[in-house]
């Protein structure tokens, strides 16, 4: 009659066995990961991508009636002012208050609070109907700067850029 012999678990041959990678595995794993990489780096360069930066807009009207609206612009932002497009606005009144604002120019004057620096630029709709509103008191409403389309891989290269330069 045979007899069962245990296997040993801590034999030299079993050790062999189990310690070592298939040569196989790890020769197809990193061509699989090195084609994933660029296959995401081919996406990134092709995908349209339009960055936005939150600012605040304030609405005041004079005594004559005439409304007028400014903004806060961030001091980071402004190494992007070449590629703002326009100011998406989210008033809130529906309907009152126009939704789309371009810049008249930004002055040279940089406020400066403990919370960080701004520019204050007078803005103007660009959806002006000549709509009546009554402001009684000013108001400020969220915004968003958006910049021209770019692709995601610029808007990254221009992110690392801006932050070498600094």
């Amino acid at each position: 009659m045979e007899e069962n012999k245990p296997i040993e678990l801590r034999s030299e041959k079993v050790r062999n066995i189990i310690g070592r990678m298939p040569p196989v595995l790890v020769r197809y794993g990193t061509v699989m990961i090195v084609g994933a990489l660029l296959v995401l780096a081919g996406i990134a360069a092709f995908v349209p991508y339009q960055p936005k930066i939150s600012i605040e807009i304030t609405a005041t009207q004079d005594e004559t009636g005439e409304v007028h609206y400014t903004a806060r612009i961030p001091q980071r932002a402004m190494a992007q002012q070449e590629n703002f497009a326009f100011i998406a606005a989210n008033p809130p009144v529906e309907g009152a208050v126009p939704v789309r604002f371009i810049f008249h120019d930004v002055p040279d004057t940089l406020y400066v609070s403990s919370s960080g620096g701004w520019y204050e630029v007078e803005v103007h709709p660009l959806d002006n109907d000549a709509r009546a509103i009554e402001i009684p008191t000013p108001f400020n409403f969220p915004a968003k700067i958006e910049l021209r389309y770019t692709t995601f891989w610029k808007w990254i290269m221009m992110i690392i850029k801006v932050s070498v330069n600094k």
